[in-house]
């Protein structure tokens, strides 16, 4: 069942989007920095929870845009 997205909604979603996505890179760029393997991976694998945050959101986005809003 699509639910009706506002306005609001929508600035919401974009700023934590853009979080979500921004943080991801950033703990990549950080993973690729690091210098001791245990602290590269657990960068790693919290920049690929964040990226799936961001997933969820734009499926979510997708799954409840109206008919012709993608």
């Amino acid at each position: 069942m699509k639910k009706e997205i506002t306005t609001k909604d929508l600035m919401a979603l974009n700023e934590l989007m853009t979080f979500e996505n921004w943080l991801a890179v950033k703990l990549k760029n950080y993973s690729l920095m690091a210098v001791e393997k245990s602290t590269a991976n657990l960068f790693k694998t919290m920049a690929q929870v964040h990226y799936g945050n961001h997933e969820k959101l734009l499926s979510y986005l997708e799954s409840n845009a109206q008919e012709g809003g993608k």
